[in-house]
């Protein structure tokens, strides 16, 4: 298999490249592997990278080079596609690059494509190519800035399978985009073991890691402080550079420990520092993954980590190969180094574990995890995403996938509803790929996602086109149904992002709206009451929406043949609207079949119209009150002499002043029957 990461070069320390580069030489051990850098500003990456696997360069930015694109003007050219870094001066990926780049997703002969990071996953996702397509998110795509979520999110929906660090980031991604659930995978990063073992005997302690307040070395450094008082023979070695450097070491020398706190400046590779300290030592506020605590777990190191999200807790067991303390808590940092420095015999203890935990983030394990990835996600991109629907005269549902590839045998039509109330139900596929959804199924009101899924556990979201959904017969579906639920109806619909839905509407009682006739006077409904029969006391309520308790009731007559007739008084609606409501107020109406019987709601639900608010519209008269009492002979002369004089005249006293107020009758998102009022 040819396996391809886009990268966008290799030419910085940071945890992306050393994971790419790792997990890249991992699968070179079984499959072809290249990484397509987009540029090249330095001879070497910071990182060894496995000889066997390639490298592609899309722009060489090396002045030296003998293919030096220096002189091209395209490479002071900022895309057009490709996502900009915010504030940039210049380029940071040039329009060079991106034809380029462009040139290579369209004829690559890849089987997959993989991309880490959010800016090449963009680009990835458009891509016309049939290969697989896939990302990794190194780090939390909650926190990225708006304009690349806002790119981002719809783009996943184009990948064949995507990839987290953690569960717990797995489970964020799929929250923020639901319709990637069912290709979403953990995938922690590759971390070579390393030949470099340290004895646990130096009294050193081990930090590594950009200086920056989010990696928070103030925090160690305050702890270490508290370490150093009782522990005066024991150094900590700060390894890396970055933004905080001198106010790190402004307070290394406010607290007089020149001599015990080291900044040690970057080191690449970092790791064989580790072989001459005894504890590595995490402090980060925010940690995705956390590939240096990996690095000195295989060093030998028992690690001290803050309960930074989501890495450290995934990677460490606490007690075990070390110990984990609150994000932010100093005390709680100390208390934990000196337990370590105390105790050589749990020292040796958590090196071992840490040495013997590291195994599951080296090659081997690295290897066959992604490889269980790719597998699967071969497999879902084999089965058929296209589907028909149609609804018989008896208002069942016939979803039509096409013939299965022989490894799907087996596979059930799932339709899920996910968030609060999470549920599925299974229908199975015939040979010929239909599925059969029965009326009287009992699947609960509310709209339903269509998923493929195989017995071994591949799934994938069907989708539609504007043909795909046949409606026709739902029309003479004859209602009410007999049983139980008078009112059930499946509607099978074109989500705007192209998925196959159903709504299930299931009512045990059900007032459909019939014609509804509007004036300044009044608003006249009529409604098929099913399941339910009018009694002693019923009425129609209207429920205010914000204050449930505030409520008006309206007289309904029972019209014959199932059907309910109310009138709706339109001053009454004004009247409850008082000064001192918002401009608007909202009534949401109910009939009361009878005295202490439950409500049952307005509503147009027996219909193939998915949003009756912009089908069944109504006229909005406009009422005025409030201009009884004619102002006064003295207010009549005052604002006639201020005319006269060309000043302005005073204005009306309220209790002179018309008011004016729309009522505008509606459909809401849920279908139910409503009045809006507002004050003009």
């Amino acid at each position: 298999m040819k396996i391809a990461f886009l990268v966008r070069d290799l030419c910085h320390m940071g945890g992306v490249v050393s994971a790419t580069q790792n997990l890249a030489g991992a699968l070179a051990e079984k499959h072809q592997v290249e990484i397509v850098a987009l540029r090249k500003v330095r001879d070497e990456s910071y990182f060894p990278l496995d000889p066997r696997v390639s490298v592609r360069v899309l722009s060489d930015l090396r002045p030296h080079s003998p293919v030096s694109d220096v002189d091209n003007p395209l490479v002071d050219k900022f895309p057009l596609i490709y996502p900009l870094n915010v504030g940039a001066k210049t380029p940071v990926v040039s329009r060079l690059a991106e034809l380029r780049l462009l040139e290579y997703l369209a004829t690559t002969d890849a089987d997959v494509v993989v991309s880490s990071s959010p800016r090449n996953t963009i680009m990835l996702a458009q891509a016309p190519g049939t290969y697989l397509k896939l990302t990794q998110e190194h780090s939390k795509p909650a926190i990225y800035a708006k304009d690349i979520k806002e790119r981002l999110f719809p783009a996943y929906l184009s990948l064949d399978a995507l990839t987290a660090l953690t569960p717990e980031e797995v489970a964020d991604i799929g929250r923020q985009v639901p319709g990637v659930r069912d290709r979403l995978a953990v995938m922690p990063n590759c971390v070579p073991a390393t030949p470099v073992r340290s004895n646990g005997t130096n009294k050193i302690v081990i930090a590594a890691g950009h200086l920056t307040d989010n990696k928070n070395h103030a925090l160690l450094i305050e702890a270490f402080a508290k370490v150093h008082a009782q522990a005066p023979d024991w150094t900590l070695r700060i390894y890396g550079s970055g933004t905080e450097k001198a106010r790190l070491r402004a307070r290394i020398y406010e607290l007089g420990l020149s001599d015990s706190i080291l900044l040690m400046g970057q080191v690449a590779p970092v790791t064989p520092e580790f072989g001459k300290g005894s504890i590595f030592v995490l402090p980060s506020k925010r940690e995705a993954f956390g590939n240096v605590i990996v690095e000195a777990m295989a060093a030998g190191l028992p690690v001290v980590s803050t309960d930074a999200d989501h890495g450290p807790r995934n990677i460490l067991t606490h007690g075990e190969d070390g110990l984990i303390v609150p994000r932010g808590d100093v005390e709680e940092m100390a208390k934990a180094i000196l337990q370590l420095v105390r105790d050589d015999e749990l020292r040796r203890k958590m090196s071992e574990s840490a040495v013997r935990n590291a195994e599951r983030f080296h090659e081997t394990a690295s290897r066959e995890r992604f490889e269980a990835i790719l597998e699967q996600a071969f497999a879902r991109k084999a089965l058929p995403r296209h589907a028909t629907a149609r609804v018989d005269a008896q208002g069942s549902v016939h979803i039509g996938v096409g013939r299965l590839p022989e490894d799907a045998d087996g596979a059930d039509l799932v339709l899920r509803r996910n968030g609060k109330n999470a549920e599925e139900h299974r229908f199975t596929l015939s040979a010929e790929g239909e599925a059969l959804v029965p009326w009287d199924a009992g699947i609960p009101h509310g709209t339903w996602e269509t998923i493929l899924a195989t017995p071994s556990g591949a799934e994938v979201p069907l989708s539609t086109d504007g043909y795909g959904c046949d409606t026709r017969d739902l029309l003479a579906v004859d209602l009410p149904r007999p049983g139980s639920h008078p009112l059930a109806l499946l509607l099978p619909h074109r989500h705007d992002d192209g998925r196959l839905l159903v709504r299930s509407v299931l009512r045990e009682a059900h007032a459909e709206v019939g014609p509804v006739r509007v004036d300044k006077q009044a608003i006249q409904l009529r409604a098929d009451l099913w399941g339910a029969a009018l009694g002693s006391g019923a009425v129609v309520e209207a429920v205010h929406r914000r204050e449930k308790e505030r409520l008006l009731t309206f007289p309904v007559q029972d019209a014959g043949d199932g059907t309910v007739a109310a009138v709706i008084d339109c001053s009454t609606l004004v009247r409850e609207h008082t000064d001192g409501e918002d401009k608007e107020v909202i009534w949401d109406f109910w009939v009361r079949p009878e005295a202490g019987a439950p409500r049952v709601a307005l509503a147009k639900l027996a219909t193939d119209v998915l949003k009756p608010i912009d089908v069944f519209t109504f006229p909005r008269p406009v009422v005025t009150t409030g201009a009884a009492t004619p102002p006064s002979v003295v207010n009549r002369a005052v604002r006639k002499a201020r005319r006269t004089l060309g000043t302005t005249p005073p204005p009306l006293p309220p209790e002179n002043r018309p008011r004016k107020t729309e009522l505008r009758p509606y459909f809401t998102a849920l279908g139910q029957f409503a009045v809006k009022t507002v004050r003009l």
